[in-house]
């Protein structure tokens, strides 16, 4: 089974409704505190899917997600396990947190550009 990716599709049509003009680069720094979340929400036996957290760039828009090969089996379960939901939890309790570390970031370059 593949790694398990999510994207910023929710964040992004947040901002978007706000009018606020945002890079990829301002995307992401909202997806590390997601992934942060993520990588926290993760259930541990080796250790081995906590450290195959990623955030990549993916066109115009940013991917989160854990490159073991069992990782949705972990996150959504199978007919022999039950789903442990560890990144989809992630953006729900992070979200707040994500769109204001996009925000600080919009605004850092603003004032990069303004001097």
């Amino acid at each position: 089974m593949p790694a398990i990716i999510a994207g910023m599709a929710k964040l992004t049509a947040q901002l978007n409704a706000i009018g606020l003009a945002f890079t990829v680069d301002d995307l992401a720094e909202g997806a590390l505190v997601i992934a942060q979340q993520a990588e926290n929400n993760c259930p541990v036996d080796t250790g081995f899917l906590r450290s195959t957290v990623f955030v990549r760039e993916a066109g115009n828009d940013v991917e989160i997600g854990f490159e073991a090969p069992y990782a949705s089996y972990v996150e959504f379960g199978t007919y022999k396990m039950a789903a442990q939901p560890f990144l989809r939890p992630a953006f729900d309790e992070a979200e707040l947190q994500a769109l204001s570390a996009i925000v600080d970031s919009v605004e850092k370059n603003m004032r990069d550009i303004t001097k």
